[in-house]
């Protein structure tokens, strides 16, 4: 892929601001690998809609968020205040019918901007019995207006260096061996403390757990290097590493960057969870440039896509302004299914279609 020019009509585009999307782009097909299921906002999305009562103002909050809290974690936390003024009337977003409501939301919300390809992570609800079935349930829904789509779950563990929470680590690994069983595509791990440097036994325990679940024949993917170098050396280490999520910090130190590169694993960039929450100061600051640049395959995402108010296509029409052009779109999104925790008949699926787009692509930018 050919690295993009350096733009300047996106400098000065603030983390919220609208962005104008070409229909070109608008048509690409898609794919969105890191995003959560941000249960407790899907939920209460759903609900408003079922009382026909407007959404809560997710962009107002994440301005005031953006303006009072300092970069990192803090701001992280504070993005998820709930909606105090909506009364859930004591329902539970891990019911049947609210689990597949709030999943068909997302995925009904990704289709609909032209993706092929969608990853899931989930971190509760994950131990019912009948997760991953109710998942397709969902997958299925939308399938009936949006037959391009294919959607997979992933699991997240999260090791903390406390008794009761490495036993929910462990809980949480087990529930996703479990769930492989019927379909769970991958494990997403996330080791705390996440922005500085975390104690080597805990890793050496994250390591086994992805041991485990690699043997199992999931997918691998670790949240590492966000708001500092941190972790990354040794998250990179992680048995069975496909993809990293974030690494943004890599591009400030050589060793990094190339450890990052030998290791073969693809970065799933996230432009605007990395400018609303600090990590980067711009959009233009995004690395994403110096991945490509340096042979590192990367994704365009979402991650919290309510909570910071974007969507996949905007993301898309963000690396547009950044330079790339819409057949380098198409490699990000070929990137994207080629690292994707997907079966191997979707893929090679996935990869007939993206070949066909990308032939009328040419001809129609030729």
């Amino acid at each position: 892929m050919r690295v993009p020019p350096r733009l300047s009509n996106i400098t000065n585009m603030g983390p919220l601001a609208h962005v104008q999307i070409d229909p070109l782009v608008a048509a690409l097909p898609k794919a969105d690998l890191h995003v959560h299921q941000e249960a407790k906002a899907r939920f209460e999305r759903v609900v408003a809609d079922r009382r026909g009562q407007p959404p809560y103002d997710r962009r107002g909050w994440a301005r005031r968020v953006v303006d009072e809290w300092p970069p990192g974690m803090g701001r992280l936390d504070a993005l998820y205040e709930p909606d105090a003024a909506l009364d859930l009337g004591g329902e539970s977003d891990l019911e049947s019918r609210n689990f597949v409501a709030r999943l068909v939301d997302l995925l009904e919300e990704e289709a609909s901007d032209g993706a092929v390809l969608v990853e899931v992570r989930f971190g509760a609800g994950l131990s019912q019995p009948d997760f991953m079935a109710l998942f397709r349930e969902a997958e299925r829904q939308v399938q009936v207006r949006f037959p391009q789509l294919r959607a997979e779950a992933i699991g997240f563990v999260n090791p903390v260096n406390r008794p009761e929470l490495l036993l929910e680590a462990e809980r949480q690994l087990e529930a996703c061996l479990l769930a492989a069983r019927d379909g769970l595509a991958g494990v997403d791990f996330r080791v705390d403390p996440y922005d500085t440097e975390a104690d080597p036994a805990l890793w050496k325990v994250a390591y086994g757990l992805a041991e485990r679940a690699a043997d199992a024949g999931l997918g691998i993917t670790v949240h590492a290097g966000e708001f500092s170098a941190a972790n990354l050396a040794a998250a990179l280490l992680m048995p069975g590493l496909r993809r990293v999520g974030h690494a943004v910090y890599a591009v400030y130190d050589a060793g990094l960057l190339e450890q990052l590169a030998r290791c073969g694993a693809t970065v799933e960039c996230s432009h605007t969870c990395n400018v609303v929450l600090g990590a980067v100061p711009s959009y233009e600051d995004h690395p994403i440039r110096r991945f490509v640049e340096y042979g590192i395959p990367v994704t365009l995402n979402t991650d919290l896509p309510v909570h910071v108010c974007t969507t996949i296509a905007r993301e898309y029409a963000i690396a547009a302004q950044l330079g790339f052009s819409a057949g380098d779109l198409l490699g990000l999104t070929r990137n994207a299914v080629e690292a994707s925790f997907t079966s191997t008949e979707r893929r090679s699926a996935l990869m007939e279609e993206l070949s066909q787009r990308e032939a009328q692509v040419s001809e129609f930018t030729r």
